[in-house]
């Protein structure tokens, strides 16, 4: 995510308060903390933030940098590799809505197959986006493509991750989660997410003067579950490609971006296949791959530098700087074309297009797509989502209140990340020169207004005390054959 100044941070640990029925967001830092002045309404926070001394914060910070340099808690810079900026301490979360958001998992789950199984719903809600949005209008038209030619594969394989906020109506109610965004492709953070709840673990047991409870600490295990979700995937591939697949090399491609400096949490991933699965995995650029990748005339197998490819697995190609020319774009589309189970598949990443999200959001879309409870389900968390530029009463509504009140709204591109987004003057001076045609390749939310406590980080080996805001993510995994399903699990 990224707060309103363009700092980013990223959720991934929680811990329980037994007492107090909450539970603590743990933060790794993808630049720099969220600051807020605003106060944290659930006073029952506050009193969990223990206070700590000067030798207990210098302990805490030493066994913290020694215990994740030890754990592959880190990450690559220009300057070199180094320990992952985290926070040191826990955050509190309403452990009712952990539980709930956990549960929600598996609705959207079957919501994002079933949308992505809809090409008519796609198309009618992408198409005036893609006109002004060459990114967008080059996926939809990779979508299009292949089904038009004949879809090769028919399993779909989704990581997901939901990210919420708690929201804080200043009326004197109950917290609530709203759903930031969710997120269908190169869904990260899960193998160093797992590390920190770990590190926490072993802080609270450690350090016994940092008043943490160890026992108030949730299991964390998106790794195992990611991983399982894969290996069902290459087996099922290997059932369906004939008798001998086993005696073929066949294994996973992860397709990865130049310089990478997240390697670390995609790295923990591909070893975990291997000792756990014996699945190998080759790790490739889009560029790579469209100079070395081949699919057989005959069967559509991807090959790759002599592999067979039973999974492709994005970690890239989420974003228009993942095609800096043709090329890329054309393996984007060897990959689509390919017999190999792709995750996601183009279908699912036009789906977690922000305009699919704020068409989900309008009375009756999301029951056209699952059963009523899970549609209430997944409606309570949702944030108010606004239509811009296709003429109607409501977009111009909308448009015209973002004007008039900017601090109560974020202008959102159909991009991955919050580091997209627009805010107040910058969001208001866009609506006042779009047109409608520009206009509708965004979509307008509410802010959440999110509280904020006192909290601990460790970057660039120093600790940074401060008030912060949290956003929790749900990793979702997803097999399907059509409408077959064969897994689906909130795995962390």
């Amino acid at each position: 995510g990224q707060d309103r100044r363009g700092r980013f941070y990223k959720i991934i640990s929680v811990s329980l308060s037994e007492h107090h029925r909450l539970l603590a967001v743990v933060l790794l830092l993808a630049s720099t903390f969220i600051q807020s002045s605003s106060q944290f309404s659930m006073n029952e926070a506050q009193r969990l933030r223990p206070s700590i001394d000067r030798e207990t914060v210098q302990s805490i910070k030493e066994l913290a940098i020694a215990w994740s340099a030890a754990h592959g808690l880190q990450v690559f810079r220009p300057s070199g590799l180094e320990v992952a900026p985290v926070s040191l301490l826990p955050m509190p979360f309403p452990r009712q809505t952990y539980l709930k958001v956990k549960d929600i998992m598996r609705d959207f789950n079957t919501l994002v197959h079933k949308v992505s199984m809809d090409r008519a719903f796609l198309n009618e809600h992408l198409s005036a986006v893609a006109k002004s949005d060459e990114f967008q209008r080059n996926y939809l038209n990779i979508l299009n493509t292949v089904e038009d030619e004949g879809v090769r594969q028919p399993m779909s394989l989704g990581i997901h991750r939901s990210d919420y906020m708690l929201h804080d109506a200043k009326d004197g109610s109950a917290l609530e989660p709203r759903q930031v965004e969710i997120n269908t492709v190169a869904s990260s953070f899960a193998a160093l997410s797992e590390r920190v709840s770990a590190l926490h673990k072993f802080l609270a047991e450690r350090v016994p003067a940092a008043k943490l409870d160890s026992s108030n600490l949730p299991e964390n295990r998106p790794v195992s579950g990611i991983c399982a979700g894969m290996a069902l995937a290459d087996k099922a591939y290997r059932e369906q490609e004939g008798p001998d697949a086993n005696q073929r090399n066949i294994g996973i491609l992860f397709v990865v971006q130049p310089k990478e400096q997240n390697v670390f949490d995609q790295r923990h991933v591909e070893f975990y296949l291997w000792e756990h699965h014996k699945i190998p995995v080759l790790r490739a650029t889009l560029a790579e791959i469209q100079e070395h990748a081949r699919i057989d005339a005959s069967t559509k197998r991807l090959i790759m530098k002599g592999m067979e490819v039973s999974v492709v697995y994005f970690r890239a190609g989420y974003a228009p700087t993942d095609f800096p020319t043709q090329a890329e774009w054309d393996a984007r589309l060897l990959l689509e074309r390919s017999a190999a189970v792709k995750c996601p598949t183009a279908a699912y990443q036009c789906v977690g297009a922000k305009k699919i999200q704020q068409v989900l959001s309008c009375p009756g879309m999301v029951e056209k797509f699952v059963d009523k409870d899970s549609a209430e389900r997944i409606r309570s968390c949702f944030a108010g989502l606004y239509a811009l530029g296709d003429g109607s009463v409501e977009s111009d509504r909308a448009k015209e209140e973002a004007i008039a009140n900017p601090s109560r709204y974020v202008l959102k591109p159909q991009r991955e990340g919050g580091g997209n987004n627009f805010y107040d003057e910058e969001m208001k001076k866009m609506l006042l020169q779009g047109n409608n045609e520009t206009l509708q390749a965004y979509i307008l939310m509410d802010i959440i207004q999110a509280p904020s406590t006192p909290s601990m980080f460790l970057r660039n080996f120093e600790v940074i005390e401060t008030e912060a805001t949290t956003e929790l993510g749900t990793y979702g995994v997803f097999l399907a054959n059509r409408e077959h399903v064969m897994f689906s699990e909130c795995v962390g």
